[in-house]
Formats: structure tokens, sequence, C-alpha cells
């Protein structure tokens, strides 16, 4: 009987590698959380399901330079929101030598985005989604966005928090 026990560990090994060789990517189709994986490192996001009521593999609250290679951690700002508009050059800028803001449509939990909009950092999400350079990098019923307006950017490098990154990922198609 203990001749059998280095092969039953050899074998046990064996499936785990290959299941960890099996990860399903970021932007991997799915319909429940089981179908990213069985680690919880990447969850099942229905927040949004395509046309085919599928969603997507994604690792939530994710931070600049965190994500799989396949992906890029990107900030999401709530977009019903994003209605009252305000400078990002002037926004919350101390104007007077007593250092009184003379600028300030936005809320103090909010942020001007470049755009010209106020957005609530409160709501906002990251999340890691699949890099992309043209649509056909994408799953069918989702096509390749610029980050770096509507609402959507690359999450802030810790290193650097002013510099304005920008990448391309997949998001669903808009349904028709």
């Amino acid at each position: 009987m203990s001749a059998h026990r280095p092969m039953l560990a050899l074998a046990l090994l064996a499936l785990s590698l290959s299941a960890l060789g099996c990860q399903p990517q970021v932007g991997d189709k799915c319909k429940r959380a089981t179908d990213c994986g069985l680690n919880v490192i990447r969850q099942c996001d229905v927040s949004q399901r395509d046309s085919k009521g599928e969603g997507e593999c994604i690792v939530e609250n994710c931070s600049f330079g965190v994500c799989p290679n396949e992906a890029e951690c990107v900030k999401v700002y709530a977009s019903e929101f994003l209605s009252i508009t305000c400078d990002p050059e002037l926004e919350d800028i101390p104007m007077s030598s007593e250092g009184a803001i003379l600028r300030d449509d936005c809320l103090p939990n909010e942020v001007c985005l470049p755009e010209g909009l106020c957005a609530d950092e409160i709501r906002a999400r990251t999340s890691c989604r699949r890099k992309c350079k043209t649509d056909k990098n994408c799953r069918s019923n989702y096509k390749c966005v610029g980050t770096g307006v509507g609402g959507l950017y690359v999450a802030p490098d810790p290193a650097d928090p002013i510099a304005e990154n920008f990448a391309r990922i997949c998001v669903p198609r808009d349904a028709d």
C-alpha cells in the first residue's frame, strides 16, 4: 500500500499544476463566479452583461501595475452621476493670498475629471480589464475603447498620481 502513496502524490501534484495552467483570464466570458476560477482572485462581473447575457472575469479593487499581463487596472466613475461641469484647471486651487478657493464646483467627495465633469470618488471602482489594440483583441459582443474620457481612466500610479496614463480595454458593445 505504501508503494502507491508516491504515485498518488504525483498524480495529485500533476492535477493541481494542470488546474493552475487552465486559469481563466481577465476578460473571459462568465455567468457565475466559478467560471472565473475557484481561487476567488478573479470574479465574474455581470453588472454589464453583453447581448448574450454573459459577464466577464475581472479582478476587483486593483491598483496601478498589479493586474495580470493581459489586463490593465482601470478606475471607473459612475457615469449616471457625471452631470455637474467643472474646470479641471481651476477646481480647488487657492487663488487668493488668504488661500480662499475661488472655484469649487465639485462636492468635497468629488474630483474634477479632465473632461470637465465632477465625479464621485466614493462610488468609483477599480478593476482589472482586458487590454486590447483593436476590436479583434476582444471577444465577440465586446469592443476596444480608450480610457481618459467618460469616467473611464487608468488607475493612478502612486509614484506619479497626477500623470494621465492611457490604455485601451475591452468593454461590452451597447445592446441594439
